[in-house]
């Protein structure tokens, strides 16, 4: 019997930037999200030292590929007019965490995209990962994207 990663009705691409997610999708994003941050604040410093064993940690990259955060026409600038990097997009949303409530859908995702693209290629089997998702975690920015997805 063949694997069911090989079956045809899985689907083998990301998806777009323009395909649209259900708002389960999102909230489930959100909701891992939620549980990460959770996770940071009662971890003890010892426990702080390895985050990519956490469950929890899994458990979001898991949820923002299988949901649609991450999307294979997704690039730095991921389609901004503007031309302006997610990263600096990112530490001005960080001076004026306001802005976080008006955010798009998806822009939310290109935030999420970029975190973990930047989580997967900066790695390089650190203990505590490339350093995105854990600036995320330890950042004010993540509990403000965890709240406008919903969790």
């Amino acid at each position: 019997m063949p694997a069911i990663q090989n079956d045809p009705d899985i689907r083998q691409d990301a998806f777009s930037l323009d395909e649209k997610l259900t708002v389960q999708q999102v909230r489930f994003v959100g909701a891992r999200l939620r549980d990460l941050l959770v996770r940071y604040q009662a971890a003890t410093r010892d426990e702080r030292v390895r985050p990519i064993d956490w469950p929890e940690w899994s458990a979001f990259i898991d949820a923002a590929y299988s949901c649609g955060f991450v999307c294979s026409d997704g690039g730095d600038h991921m389609g901004d007019r503007a031309q302006t990097p997610v990263s600096e997009f990112m530490y001005s949303l960080e001076a004026d965490l306001s802005r976080v409530e008006n955010l798009s859908l998806r822009d939310l995702r290109k935030i999420l995209h970029y975190v973990l693209r930047s989580e997967r290629w900066g790695d390089a089997g650190a203990d505590t990962g490339g350093g995105a998702i854990w600036r995320l975690i330890t950042s004010r920015l993540g509990d403000a994207v965890a709240r406008r997805l919903g969790a």
